[in-house]
This record gives structure tokens, C-alpha cells and sequence, in this order.
């Protein structure tokens, strides 16, 4: 059960580390639907990497475990974005 409660923690702070609106990036000549369907591509990408180890200690020893879960989901969703040649929006 805590494996579970840990597990939909990490999904849920992963899921507000991606912007998935389509405004957060841009590219010259992409039209919404095209970054969209890019951002969608990239999160898919970044989810089949994995959430790494899973310590199950719990407590508030996984709140920086969570952290850098979020960072490197962040790093990897970014790094795709680039490589597809978007620009993060100022």
C-alpha cells in the first residue's frame, strides 16, 4: 500500500514538473497542434525512462528522493523539446 501511495505521489509531482499546454515552447513556423503533439511525445519518452530507485522509506525521507525525481523527469522532457528544436517561452 505505501508502495502505491509513493508511486501516485511521484505521478503527480511529475505531472506538475511537464507543461503540457502547448504555450510553454515555441519553434518558428510550428502551429499550437504541432508543439502540442511534440510535448506529448516528449512526455511519453520521459515516462518509459522510469522513476528510478524506489527506497520505500518513507517519511520525509522521500521528499528530496521526490525532488530529484521531478528534476531529472524535468531535465529529460527538456532535453527532448530541444532536440526537436523548440525554445522554452521567456
Amino acid at each position: 500500500m505505501r508502495l502505491v501511495l509513493v508511486g501516485a505521489a511521484a505521478v503527480v509531482l511529475a505531472g506538475c514538473a511537464l507543461d503540457l499546454s502547448g504555450t510553454a515552447w515555441k519553434k518558428p513556423d510550428a502551429m499550437f497542434t504541432q508543439v502540442t503533439a511534440a510535448e506529448i511525445e516528449c512526455a511519453r519518452q520521459t515516462y518509459e525512462i522510469g522513476y528510478g530507485l524506489d527506497l520505500v522509506v518513507g517519511g520525509l525521507l522521500d521528499v528530496p528522493r521526490l525532488a530529484l525525481t521531478e528534476a531529472r523527469v524535468r531535465s529529460a522532457f527538456d532535453g527532448c523539446m530541444t532536440r526537436a528544436g523548440y525554445a522554452r517561452v521567456q
